[in-house]
């Protein structure tokens, strides 16, 4: 097959990629892709197997070896640049994963994969834009900090960036979760999941969230039918207390001061 085959004239060759993919400079992202072709060559009858694979960037055909950020053979997979990995395979999977992303990584890449028969690059490409991603911030799936025992909430990491795809990493009082991805689902609450929540997506910590408060509380008030906590609860006891003491204090100054003045 000519590499300059247009992108779908023959549907057994194909490479599908997203639409253009938003990266938050620093962080790693996934870029899904898979790719098709004919189990055997329309003319010779040859059976087709895949042994080379390559990713490029803005480059139409991947043709320049300059352009080349993977490069792999035969299962042996050669990275042209060592923050591009592949994680993919020589039969349908072309996914392509990004390390520490940089402003520069921003372009058009494709993706070629030559058989014992024949060759092809999806023509089509997907864009990569980069931003700064200072605006990270996490959002929650209730409107109200306080969450009743037992009940569930979603956190989800957002920026300028959809999130799709990229690696999150969670955090609750700074301390590391085991949970990674865009949404962190929280059920079955109970007091040990209060804290305060951020979402980094880098380890260094440089594209950090502001925290995000979770209470868990544990009755409910008859009259707002909003959720309390024995914490918010314990603070306005104290407060009731704290103003009846200062009340009696006033009270026994007054007391005196009109005793001294009889």
């Amino acid at each position: 097959m000519d590499p300059l085959w247009p992108l779908g004239a023959d549907p057994d060759w194909h490479v599908e990629y997203p639409d253009s993919f938003c990266v938050v400079e620093g962080s790693t992202a996934t870029i899904p892709c898979s790719f098709t072709h004919p189990k055997v060559h329309k003319e010779t009858g040859a059976v087709h197997k895949v042994n080379r694979v390559v990713w490029c960037r803005d480059h139409e055909f991947c043709l320049d070896p300059k352009a080349n950020v993977f490069n792999g053979y035969d299962n042996t997979k050669v990275r042209a640049n060592s923050r591009f990995l592949y994680p993919g395979d020589l039969v349908s999977d072309c996914t392509l994963k990004i390390i520490k992303t940089v402003k520069q990584d921003a372009a058009t890449y494709r993706f070629r994969f030559k058989t014992n028969a024949d060759k092809y690059t999806g023509a089509k490409g997907v864009r990569v834009n980069v931003t700064d991603g200072e605006d990270v911030k996490v959002r929650s799936s209730v409107t109200d900090h306080v969450v009743k025992e037992g009940g569930q909430v979603t956190l989800t990491c957002t920026s300028a960036c959809s999130f799709h795809q990229l690696g999150v990493l969670w955090y609750r009082n700074g301390h590391a979760l085991s949970e990674t991805g865009p949404a962190l689902h929280l059920s079955s609450l109970t007091n040990d999941d209060a804290g305060n929540y951020t979402c980094s997506l880098d380890s260094s910590g440089q594209k950090t969230s502001a925290p995000w408060c979770l209470l868990v509380g544990e009755y409910e008030d008859e009259a707002t039918g909003k959720v309390k906590s024995f914490w918010l609860l314990t603070v306005s006891v104290v407060s009731v207390v704290l103003a009846g003491f200062l009340l009696l204090l006033a009270g026994l100054v007054f007391a005196k001061r009109y005793s001294n003045q009889i």
